[in-house]
């Protein structure tokens, strides 16, 4: 989903070591605040990268979706029906006026639809674990800021449940259809 950079691999398994923990931290709290463990209707996980979410529910009905085609389960996203939809570390890789044109598509696919949503906060305390976890540039490839992504997600969804993770570096997010 980077836009505007080739220093980020997102074929790399960064769930080892320090970044292991915070992104499993991130999931673990996304699984929960949708208990997706329960969940028995479609859960499309798009952006899913090397597709730990899949992995971890171990489940049928988890459909990983990734613009990276040698990552991803389906072509296309777009007749899908999902009950929930996991955007774990995903809009802030897309520019805001692609935000909106997917964030429009996604209650067309479904009214009903539930978005799980993880942001970094890029806060001082995400700078020094970028550099402790040896990943500098990991923020590098971000073309939209958490705040400018929750104003327009406020525009379409209602925040049902909002939690901080490690510092207030994470925002993890459970939205529901505005009525």
């Amino acid at each position: 989903m980077a836009q505007n950079t080739n220093k980020i691999d997102y074929s790399k398994d960064y769930y080892q070591g320090f970044s292991g923990v915070y992104f499993r931290k991130i999931l673990e709290t996304i699984i929960g605040f949708g208990n997706l463990q329960s969940e028995e209707g479609l859960i499309l996980d798009y952006g899913c990268g090397v597709g730990h979410l899949k992995g971890i529910l171990n489940k049928d009905n988890v459909v990983g979706y990734d613009v990276d085609k040698e990552l991803t389960d389906i072509d296309d996203f777009h007749n899908l029906k999902p009950k929930k939809i996991v955007l774990s570390g995903v809009l802030e890789h897309i520019h805001l006026e692609k935000q909106e044109k997917l964030l429009k598509e996604f209650l067309r696919m479904n009214s009903s639809v539930e978005l799980l949503v993880y942001l970094p906060t890029e806060n001082w305390f995400s700078k020094i674990a970028m550099h402790l976890a040896r990943e500098p540039h990991a923020h590098d490839d971000h073309v939209a800021r958490y705040k400018e992504i929750n104003v327009l997600l406020d525009k379409y969804f209602k925040l049902k449940k909002r939690k901080y993770i490690f510092c207030h570096m994470a925002q993890v997010s459970l939205y529901v259809r505005k009525k």
